[in-house]
């Protein structure tokens, strides 16, 4: 019960007319307060005391406040003293001001909590120390410049007089376009404005070796008075594409017949090759931010299952502005594993004990790359697919001696 005392401060010249003596002994000795949750001492006198006024006493092993006699344990008092204590009446705290009211200690809570007129009230709202009589309380409050009100772009609630400062930095407040082209974005949202619509953004043009920079609203002007231009160097790309896809055909057969001599020669070791490709990889990796994944459809490998992770910002622990690309295993498999990524110019080799990965877990490399160059290759597709070419080796399955995890 001790804890949910609430202390008034109330002293015997608040006792209302009649209840002067009955108050005068309704006072606790040790906190000079009204007597709550009441107790006796077992003391010669029973002297009363609140509970937690006389715990106190008891737990530092000392007598009786009053009679300083011996006190071995408390009771709770009877109820004959505990009626007449509660019944005790009261003035109000604001008598002086004109409030009549009388009343036990109980009933002075909720007439201070609730009706007194006279009562100073502090005000709701954080931060404002204002004080009023209780009737004043809700005009104030009405005007309070601590009051909360919704902000009219974002509708989050803002303290009314740090609003002016509120919509200097909401994310939702239009402001007019940083090049003057006369739209209004969203403060929040003028990155994108500048990227995909404001007409006087300087941009770069698309055709590969031209890279003129014109202002968006003047570029169909400049394809269409650069055609000839443009065909040529279109032309000219295709012409080394063609050239850099045959060198590449030509490089994948070269290695492709050094495997399979190097299978010939070494027939201990089982030998994958294969090329994993991600559709539409600049649209899907657009969406991701640093951390995310994209993941591949899974392949096989010695009969387990694998897939290629790629983190098209990077990974937690990638630098800023790289890729990061993992061998992730799906099944079970115990083994160490020589695995080969190519991609984007780069040619990354690694071997790995994959017993000590978990399913699920895989390893690989937090800066492949830098993600710019992962959208480059993606682009030059013509289905905007990202292709990597992956190679596996391990010692042949009928070299390694069989393992067995787990229980029946």
């Amino acid at each position: 019960m001790s804890e949910t005392i609430r202390r008034l401060g109330l002293d015997a010249s608040l006792a209302a007319e009649g209840f002067e003596q009955l108050a005068a002994d309704a006072f606790c000795c040790i906190c000079r307060d009204y007597l709550e949750d009441v107790v006796e001492a077992d003391c010669q006198a029973r002297h009363v005391f609140c509970r937690p006024c006389l715990q106190g006493v008891f737990d530092r092993d000392q007598t009786c406040p009053q009679c300083r006699g011996d006190i071995y344990s408390m009771d709770t008092a009877h109820m004959h003293i505990r009626s007449w204590i509660e019944n005790v009446k009261w003035k109000c705290f604001n008598h002086a001001n004109g409030c009549v009211f009388k009343g036990t200690k109980e009933q002075l809570e909720e007439h201070l909590d609730k009706e007194c007129q006279e009562h100073q009230q502090k005000c709701r709202f954080q931060g404002c120390q204002e004080r009023r009589r209780r009737p004043e309380i809700p005009q104030h409050e009405t005007d309070c410049p601590y009051r909360l009100v919704p902000c009219d772009h974002c509708k989050k609630d803002v303290v009314f007089q740090t609003m002016v400062e509120h919509l200097t930095v909401c994310d939702d407040v239009p402001v007019p376009c940083p090049n003057a082209c006369g739209k209004n974005p969203s403060r929040g949202l003028v990155a994108d404005h500048l990227d995909t619509e404001c007409e006087e953004y300087v941009v770069t043009c698309e055709v590969p070796g031209c890279g003129e920079q014109v202002k968006r609203k003047e570029m169909e002007t400049h394809e269409e008075g650069n055609q000839k231009k443009h065909l040529k160097l279109l032309t000219t790309q295709l012409i080394e594409n063609e050239k850099r896809h045959e060198e590449e055909i030509e490089r994948l057969s070269n290695e492709l017949n050094a495997d399979e001599r190097n299978v010939r020669g070494h027939p201990d070791r089982d030998v994958v090759k294969l090329k994993v490709r991600l559709p539409l990889y600049e649209e899907k990796a657009t969406e991701k931010a640093k951390g995310s994944k994209l993941k591949s459809a899974s392949f096989t490998f010695q009969g387990f299952q694998f897939c290629i992770w790629v983190y098209p910002k990077g990974d937690n622990l990638a630098a800023d502005g790289n890729a990061s690309v993992f061998l992730v295993k799906l099944d079970d498999y115990a083994g160490e594993i020589t695995y080969v990524v190519e991609g984007a110019g780069k040619r990354r080799t690694a071997t790995h004990d994959f017993s000590k990965t978990s399913v699920g877990g895989g390893m690989g490399w937090c800066n492949f790359c830098t993600s710019r160059e992962l959208f480059s290759l993606a682009r030059q597709a013509e289905d905007g697919a990202l292709d990597l070419s992956v190679r596996l080796s391990a010692p042949a399955v009928g070299s390694n001696p069989l393992l067995v995890r787990g229980y029946v």
